[in-house]
Parts: C-alpha cells; structure tokens; sequence
C-alpha cells in the first residue's frame, strides 16, 4: 500500500505544479514551505515520523481500523490531492484528503470518531472517509473497514458503489489534476 501511495504522491508532485494548500496560521505543520497569504500556502510532501498512531483510537472505539487506513493517513502529511479516477467508463474527480501535520491529523483522528459514531448510530457497516467527491458536497470516498473496498458514500448513507476492491489498485488508477491551470 504505501508503494503505491508512494507513487501517487511523486506523480502528484511532478504533474502538479505550484503545490498550494490551505494555510493554518496556528499549525506548525512540516509541509509548508512558503505562504503565499493569509488562506494560501505552497507545500511539498514530508514522510510522517513516526507514523499516525492509531491504536489509542482502536483502543478507545474497540476496533481495529484496516490497514489500508492506517497506511493511507499514516505515511505522509501533504495537501489534499486533487485527482481523477475512472471506474466503469465513468470519470469521478475527487480530493483526496490527508493530514497537513501533527495538529491536523489530531483534528483527522476526532472526525474519524465522529464518523465511526454516526455509522454505529445508524446500524451501518463502518467506513473511513478518505476523500470528497467533486460531484456533491456530501459524497464521501470511503474505506469500508471490514474489507478495504472504496467506494462511494453519501453521507449518513452506507457505500452505495465499490470503485475498487483494493487501495492499491484505486491509487495507481489516479491521476492527479492541476486546479491551477
């Protein structure tokens, strides 16, 4: 999994160019690298050390989140990647979300929970958002936790479609896009 995080995340930083990212002024966050104002900030990718630690949350929920969320939120901090992704002839562009820094991925970790709550409220499979649709303000690209398929979620609602059945195989199909241009 982080091979091919790994590789989306260089093709991102090659096709993409500048890299801006919402600015926290209150955030030490290692990925900044120059502000351009006081909402704007170019970044670059940096390696979380050590990575996002999960097992307080899995302890605190009484669950174990599956590896593919803990690999996909726990290898870098970087901007949201902007990407585009085709499944069955149909293009979906997407943001895929990630932690800025170590405030950030505190911040992720109390969504998480949030999320968590709401499906368990709602009798639902539990899943773990990874990114927002482009087609709706409430779609959800999610992990569902018990077997590691994306799909797509309206929120409060369970997966309605499977993208991929493996991150691996979802992220190599991405391809980033330059809102920029």
């Amino acid at each position: 999994m982080s091979t091919a995080l790994d590789r989306l995340i260089e093709r991102y930083v090659s096709d993409v160019s500048p890299l801006h990212a919402e600015y926290v002024s209150e955030w030490q966050s290692p990925i900044y690298v120059h502000v351009i104002d006081d909402d704007v900030v170019e970044w670059q990718p940096v390696k979380q050390q050590p990575p996002l630690d999960f097992s307080p949350l899995e302890a605190a929920l009484e669950l174990t989140f599956h590896e593919h969320v803990k690999s996909f939120y726990g290898r870098w901090f970087s901007g949201d990647l902007a990407v585009s992704v085709t499944h069955n002839d149909e293009q979906h562009g997407v943001s895929l979300l990630q932690a800025q820094g170590p405030e950030d991925a505190e911040r992720l970790l109390q969504n998480i929970t949030g999320h968590i709550l709401m499906k368990r409220k709602l009798k639902q499979p539990e899943t773990v958002f990874i990114g927002l649709a482009d087609e709706a303000d409430d779609l959800l690209l999610s992990i569902d936790n018990a077997t590691g398929a994306i799909g797509l979620e309206w929120i409060g609602k369970p997966q309605h479609e499977v993208l991929y059945a493996e991150l691996d195989d979802f992220l190599a199909a991405c391809t980033p896009i330059n809102l920029a241009k």
